[in-house]
């Protein structure tokens, strides 16, 4: 199985399936390194330093009495964020002993969203001190990989190392120590704070972890565990969804639209078919296409001299601050209700129109408001 070991900030990517880490520069180099294993399953270890860890003694019968939602809080005096902010898992080894240990949600969700960009089934998401070896009772294992340094206390207790002179003052003077892989400096380190009796020196290989998908420390969430599909596809498909769900939305209220114009359209042809050619003339799709089709044979003529004349006659409606308000074309003649301040503007634009060549006929006046309101018709 593939084991992938999450980098501290932006650091180093490292994988793994059996023995030893393979380094990856980036996430990108890291895809392109496990083409072989895209869609299998892989355990991913994350870095121990966004753990709060807790180890104590607590008799059976008051950790059952706790519960687990009880048990989360003995880690709050330990941690900057409400503890309905963290994730927090626990696990009771016989006879007494309770391990306590929680990430905030942020940093799990986070982490979440960076490995749903590899394409391989997450099946495990465990902190990255499991991947040193169990030590011997009254032992600590401490190893440097690559320049990060990892500690393990005992099989569920464990952690990253800043500050390893720190880690040794807090120690008994009777711990023995395990260690591989140190530097020059760290080895003086430990040799300052332990004799040579209680050190032990060894060639670190990773050895796989047996049923990680079940291990206490599991932090992947139980849903993410059971799916059959990678965290990768399944953003794919949740893209895809979106996006067809977007177009069949827009498909399905563009054919709405499309239909009730249609449908109105349909109604005003059938009216206006009727008012032509009366209420009884049977109106079938053959009858309105042909008829129609005459009409606006008939009109096309008449609506090129209704544009002409109207083209004319309109700057001198505007010389004349004078709007029309209703304006109809039928047989050659031009009528239209015209508004303008006075009786006296629309009977000089009588005078003004019939001197143009137009024979203009001034109806009936209305006052209207601060102005008055004629009809004009117009050849």
């Amino acid at each position: 199985m593939l084991h992938l070991w999450m980098p501290e900030t932006s650091g180093a990517w490292h994988w793994s399936v059996g023995e030893h880490w393979n380094q990856a520069v980036s996430l990108e180099q890291l895809i392109q390194d496990i083409q072989g294993y895209h869609g299998e399953e892989a355990v991913v270890f994350f870095p121990s330093r966004n753990l709060q860890i807790l180890q104590q003694q607590l008799p059976k019968a008051q950790y059952k009495q706790l519960g687990a939602d009880g048990v989360k809080y003995l880690l709050e005096e330990f941690v900057i964020f409400p503890m309905d902010a963290m994730k927090v898992l626990n696990h009771f080894q016989s006879p007494d002993q309770l391990t306590v240990l929680g990430v905030s949600k942020g940093a799990v969700e986070t982490m979440q969203h960076a490995l749903n960009l590899i394409p391989v089934k997450i099946v495990s998401l465990l902190p990255d001190f499991l991947i040193l070896p169990v030590p011997a009772q009254d032992e600590t294992v401490i190893v440097n990989i690559n320049g990060r340094l990892l500690v393990r206390e005992n099989e569920f207790l464990g952690n990253s190392i800043d500050d390893l002179s720190l880690f040794l003052d807090y120690q008994p003077k009777s711990k023995k120590y395990r260690i591989s892989g140190f530097t020059d400096e760290q080895l003086s380190t430990v040799e300052a704070a332990a004799t040579r009796e209680l050190l032990e020196s060894f060639q670190y290989e990773f050895a796989v972890l047996k049923k990680s998908k079940n291990h206490p420390f599991n932090f992947l969430p139980k849903a993410t565990r059971k799916g059959g599909v990678s965290g990768y596809w399944k953003a794919c498909a949740a893209v895809l969804l979106s996006v067809l769900a977007v177009q069949f939305s827009y498909d399905a209220v563009r054919w709405f639209k499309l239909k009730k114009v249609a449908d109105q359209t349909a109604l005003q042809a059938t009216d206006q078919f009727k008012y032509w050619f009366g209420q009884n003339y049977p109106v079938t799709e053959q009858n309105i296409k042909s008829q129609f089709k005459a009409q606006l044979e008939k009109s096309k003529a008449a609506n090129t001299q209704a544009l002409q004349l109207l083209s004319r006659i309109g700057p001198v409606l505007m010389q004349n601050q004078i709007v029309a308000q209703r304006v109809n074309y039928d047989a050659s003649m031009l009528s239209m209700e015209l508004k303008a301040g006075s009786s006296t503007v629309l009977q000089n634009l009588t005078q003004q129109l019939n001197q143009q060549g137009f024979k203009v006929e001034l109806g009936n006046i209305q006052p209207d408001g601060a102005g008055v309101i004629g009809l004009v018709k117009i050849q």
